[in-house]
C-alpha cells in the first residue's frame, strides 16, 4: 500500500501519537469526516422505506465476489432516487471507494458527459487521476486499462436517461474490482443491458406506497404530524387516493396545504380532481417528450379510453392506424407508464393517466371538439347535439345513452376511429359518414328500433363490441354485420336472448369470437367452420350449449377456446383433434366425461387441465401424442391410472395429479417423463408402496409433493434430483425414515415432513450436506434427535420441531437460523442444550 494504510491514512499519522487511544480517536474522527462528505442527503421526513431498502440490499447480493448492476426503475417521482440515496448511505463504509451521480441526464445535457466522468474517476480515484482527461475517450481508456479494477467500488448514476450515458461511464463489469456494485435509477429499462458472463444484473421496481404510508407521508407534509386531525382525516385520504400514492405528489400538495384554511383545501381538491400538481407533471413529461409520436397516440388513447381494459381490441386498430402498438406497448412498460396485468388488461399509474388526460385537454382548453379525444359524456354528448364535428378527433366516448343519433351529429369526422356509444339509437342513412372508424363500441344496442342505421361504414370496421344487448336471433342488424369483411372481432358476450350463433360466413378476417355469459344459446351455426382464421373462441357461460359442431374441426387456426360450463353431460366431437393450432384445453369444472380419441392430434397443445371434472375416469392412449404438452392438470378428477402412454409427454413440465382418490399407485413410467419440473400428487388418499425407483431418472424436477398419501418411503435415487428445490411429504403417514441419499439432493431449500408420526429416531446425517436449505419442517414427528452436521447448514433459516414429542437432544443449530419453532419434548421442557449465536 506504500506510503498509505488503511482508510487512506498517512504512515507519518501513525507515528505523530504517543498513545493508541489518541490514535484510535484520531482514526475514528477522519473516517466520520470522511463519511460525512460521503453520505448524500435524504429528507427526514422517509415513510415505508425500510422494507424497500432491505428488498434493494438483498438483490445487490453483497456476498458474491462478482461486479453486480441493479437497475431501479419506476414511473418519475415515485421515489427511485430517494431509495438510491438510502441504501448508498447505509452501505458507504463497506466499499473501498463511492460515488453518487446525481441527475446524470440533466447533467449530462448541461455540463457534458465529459464532467461526469471526470466526477466520477476523482470521486473513486482522487482529484489528480483526472487532469488528462479531455475526452470522454480519454476517460473510457483509463477504465479499458483497469484503473478501478483493484478495488470494490459502490456507485450510483442517478436518472439515467440515454445508452450514452451508460457506454461512457460503466459500460462494462471488467472495468471495476470484484464486489463492486453499481446502481442505476432509470425510467426507461430498455437503456439496461449489460451483457458479459462475470457481470450480474438485476432490476428492482418501485411501486406506489401502501396507503396508510401514503396518508402518513402526506401528514407530516401538512399537519407537521403523523396523522391528520379529525376534521381533514375525510380529505386527506380522498387527496392521498387522488395522487395515487406517489410520494412526490405526496409531498407538493402536502407542503402547498400545510396552514391552509377551509377553502383552500376545497379548492385544492376540485383541482386535484382535473389534473396532478404542476411539479408532478413537469417530472412525468420528461418521459412523455421521450416517445415518438405513434408511441404518443397509444398512450394517449390507453388513458382516456383503455386502463383496465383488455389489450386485444386495441391493438387492432393500432395496428391498422400503423401505430406500431407491439413496439410502443414495450417502451410505454419499459418506461413505466404501462402495464399489462395477468388477466391481459392495461394498468397505469392514476398520475400518469391524469397526465395523458391534461396534455389531451390543453389541446384546446376553450373547446372541447377541437381535442383529439373526449371521454367525458357530458363533454361527447354536448359535442354531437351542437354538431360540432371536428376533423381533429380520433376518438369519442358517451356514457349509456338511449337518445337517437343521426347523420347530422356525425357529419364531419373523417379522422374518428373510436365510438363508444352505450345504448344510442343510430339511425339514418350513414353514407360516405365515418370513412375511417375502425371500432364500434355499441353496448346495450337497442333490439326493436325500426329506424335502423343504413349505409352504416361496416366494411372497414375491424372490431365491433354488441355485448349486453338485447339482440335477438331475428335482430335486423345480422344481415348489415355481414358486410363487415375484415370485422377481426365480435363481441356478443351477455346477449341473453340469442338461442343461435348466426351465420357469420361472410366474416373471413375474423380473429376472435366471444359469445361468453349467452345463457340460452344451444346452438352453434354450422358457418362457424368457415372462419378460417379465427383464433379465439369464448364459450364461457353458454349454460344451454350441449354440444359442439363437428365441423369445429375446421378451425385450423384456432388457439384458444372456453369452453361452457353446461350443468349437464358435455360432448367433444371426434373432429376436435382436428385443430392443430390449439395451445390451450382448459375443461375444468365441466360435466365431460371422456376426451375424443382424437384429442392426440392436438400437435401445437400447450395446456391441458381437466381440474375437477369429476366425471373423467381415464385418460385416451392418445394423449402420450401430445408432443408440445408442457403442463397437465387432473386433480379432483375419478381417474384410477395414468396410462403407459404418459412417459411419450417428452415436453412436460408440470403434472398435478391432487385429489385423485382413485389413483393408487405412481407408474414407473413416470421417470421417462424426462424434463418434468414439477410433480403434485398430493392427498391422494389412497396411493400407497414406495415411490418408484425411476423417478431418480427426472434430472430437471424442481417441486415434488407427495403429502397426504399413505406412501411408504422415498427410494434412494431421491439423491439423483439434482435440481430438486422442494420436497412435500407432510402427513405421509407410511414413511418411517429418511433415505440418506436425500443428502446428495444438493439444491434441495425446503423439506417439509410435518405430521410424519411414524418417522422415528434420528434424521440422517447426510442431511448436513444440503447447503442450500432455508426450512425443515419436522414438527409432529417421532424423531429422538438431529445428527451434528445439522449446524453446517448456513442458509437454514427456519426449523421446526413443534410437537416432537421424542426430542432428546439437539445440536449446535446454524447461525443464520432466524426461526426455531418447538424444542420441548413430551415433558414440555427445552430438548438439552443447544446453541446458536443469534438467539
Amino acid at each position: 500500500m506504500g506510503n498509505e494504510d488503511c482508510f487512506g491514512l498517512p504512515l507519518t499519522l501513525w507515528l505523530r501519537h504517543g498513545s493508541q487511544g489518541v490514535l484510535i480517536r484520531s482514526v475514528f474522527h477522519t473516517v466520520l469526516v470522511e463519511l460525512k462528505v460521503l453520505y448524500e442527503k435524504v429528507t427526514k421526513d422517509l415513510v415505508g422505506v425500510e422494507d424497500r431498502v432491505e428488498a434493494i440490499i438483498q438483490e445487490l447480493d453483497l456476498k458474491s465476489d462478482k461486479v453486480r448492476f441493479l437497475g431501479i426503475h419506476g414511473i418519475g417521482g415515485v421515489g427511485k432516487t430517494t431509495l438510491a440515496k438510502v441504501v448508498f448511505n447505509r452501505l458507504l463504509s463497506s466499499f473501498h471507494g463511492c460515488c453518487f451521480l446525481a441527475d446524470v441526464g440533466e447533467s449530462s445535457r448541461r455540463n457534458g458527459v465529459v464532467h461526469l466522468q471526470k466526477q466520477l474517476l476523482s470521486k473513486l480515484l482522487g482529484s489528480r487521476s483526472v487532469s488528462q482527461i479531455l475526452g470522454e475517450n480519454d476517460a473510457i481508456n483509463m477504465m479499458e486499462r483497469g484503473v478501478l479494477r483493484n478495488k470494490k467500488f459502490l456507485i450510483v448514476l442517478d436518472n439515467v436517461d440515454e445508452k450514452k450515458q451508460l457506454r461512457n461511464l460503466a459500460e462494462k463489469g471488467d472495468w471495476f474490482g470484484s464486489g463492486s456494485r453499481i446502481i442505476i435509477t432509470i425510467r426507461d429499462q430498455s437503456l439496461l443491458k449489460i451483457e458479459e458472463e462475470a457481470t450480474e444484473f438485476s432490476t428492482y421496481e418501485v411501486r406506489e406506497m401502501k396507503f396508510d404510508h401514503a396518508l402518513k407521508l402526506f401528514s407530516r407534509h401538512a399537519f407537521r404530524s403523523d396523522f391528520p386531525p379529525s376534521h381533514r382525516v375525510s380529505w386527506s385520504e380522498t387527496i392521498v387516493h387522488i395522487l395515487g400514492m406517489l410520494p412526490l405528489a405526496l409531498e407538493v400538495t402536502g407542503s402547498s396545504l400545510n396552514g391552509k384554511s377551509q377553502k383552500i383545501w376545497g379548492d385544492t381538491l376540485k383541482k386535484l380532481q382535473i389534473a396532478p400538481p404542476k411539479e408532478v407533471q413537469d417530472t412525468l413529461m420528461i418521459t412523455y417528450e421521450m416517445l415518438d409520436t405513434e408511441q404518443r397516440h397509444v398512450f394517449l388513447d390507453i388513458a382516456c379510453f383503455f386502463v383496465n381494459m383488455d389489450k386485444t381490441y386495441p391493438l387492432y386498430m393500432w395496428d391498422d392506424c400503423e401505430y406500431y402498438p407491439h413496439n410502443a406497448i414495450e417502451v410505454l412498460f419499459l418506461m413505466s407508464f404501462v402495464k399489462v396485468k395477468d388477466d391481459n388488461t392495461f394498468w397505469m399509474h392514476d398520475q400518469v393517466r391524469d397526465l395523458g388526460r391534461g396534455i389531451v385537454r390543453r389541446e384546446d382548453t376553450e373547446h372541447p371538439y377541437k381535442r383529439s379525444r373526449v371521454w367525458k359524456h357530458e363533454e361527447a354528448i354536448r359535442i354531437l347535439k351542437r354538431k360540432e364535428g371536428s376533423s381533429t378527433m380520433k376518438a369519442l366516448s358517451l356514457g349509456h345513452h338511449e337518445d337517437k343519433l343521426t347523420r347530422d351529429e356525425f357529419d364531419n369526422y373523417p379522422d374518428l376511429r373510436f365510438f363508444q356509444g352505450d345504448g344510442v339509437f343510430l339511425v339514418g342513412d350513414f353514407n360516405n359518414l365515418l370513412p375511417s372508424l375502425r371500432w364500434l363500441s355499441w353496448q346495450n344496442c337497442p333490439c326493436k328500433s325500426e329506424e335502423f342505421v343504413a349505409n352504416f361504414p361496416w366494411t372497414e370496421l375491424l372490431v365491433l363490441d354488441l355485448s349486453c344487448s338485447d339482440i335477438t336471433d331475428e335482430w335486423v342488424g345480422w344481415s348489415q354485420i355481414k358486410a363487415a369483411s375484415k370485422l377481426k372481432a365480435l363481441d356478443l358476450s351477455k346477449c341473453k336472448y340469442l338461442t343461435r350463433m348466426p351465420d357469420l360466413s361472410t366474416l373471413e378476417s375474423l380473429e376472435r369470437l366471444n359469445l361468453e355469459g349467452c345463457h340460452n344459446l344451444i346452438e352453434i351455426d354450422p358457418s362457424i367452420g368457415k372462419l378460417q382464421c379465427l383464433t379465439a373462441l369464448n364459450l364461457n357461460g353458454c349454460q344451454s350449449l350441449q354440444e359442439l359442431p363437428e365441423v369445429i374441426g375446421c378451425l385450423k387456426a384456432l388457439t384458444e377456446i372456453v369452453m361452457p360450463d353446461t350443468p349437464d353431460k358435455f360432448r367433444l366431437p371426434e373432429t376436435f383433434g382436428n385443430l392443430k393450432s390449439l395451445l390451450t384445453l382448459d375443461v375444468s369444472h365441466r360435466q365431460i366425461s371422456k376426451l375424443p380419441y382424437s384429442i392426440g392430434g392436438l400437435d401445437e397443445l400447450r395446456r391441458l387441465s381437466l381440474y375437477q371434472c369429476t366425471k373423467i375416469k381415464e385418460l385416451p392412449e392418445s394423449v402420450g401424442k401430445l408432443k408440445s404438452l408442457v403442463e397437465l392438470d387432473l386433480s379432483w378428477t375419478s381417474i384410477f391410472h395414468l396410462p403407459d402412454s404418459i412417459g411419450n409427454l417428452k415436453q412436460l413440465k408440470v403434472l398435478r395429479m391432487s385429489h385423485i382418490s382413485g389413483m393408487t399407485k405412481l407408474p414407473s413410467v413416470i421417470g421417462k417423463v424426462e424434463k418434468l419440473e414439477e410433480l403434485d400428487a398430493s392427498n391422494c388418499w389412497n396411493l400407497i408402496g414406495e415411490v418408484p425407483e425411476e423417478i431418480g431418472s427426472l434430472s430437471y424436477l424442481r417441486i415434488l409433493n407427495l403429502s397426504d398419501t399413505r406412501i411408504s418411503g422415498l427410494p434412494n435415487s431421491i439423491g439423483s434430483l439434482k435440481q430438486l428445490k422442494v420436497l412435500r411429504i407432510s402427513h405421509m403417514r407410511g414413511i418411517t425414515r429418511l433415505p440418506k441419499a436425500i443428502g446428495l439432493a444438493e439444491k434441495l431449500e425446503e423439506l417439509d415432513a410435518r405430521g410424519c408420526r411414524n418417522l422415528t429416531g434420528e434424521i440422517p446425517e447426510e442431511i448436513g450436506k444440503l447447503s442450500y436449505l432455508r426450512i425443515l419442517d419436522l414438527s409432529d414427528t417421532r424423531i429422538s434427535g438431529l445428527p451434528t452436521t445439522v449446524s453446517g447448514l448456513s442458509n437454514l433459516q427456519t426449523l421446526n420441531l413443534e410437537l416432537c414429542l421424542e426430542l432428546e437432544k439437539l445440536p449446535e443449530l446454524p447461525r443464520n437460523l432466524t426461526c426455531l419453532r418447538g424444542a420441548t419434548n413430551r415433558h414440555g421442557i427445552c430438548a438439552g442444550e443447544y446453541h446458536c449465536s443469534s438467539h
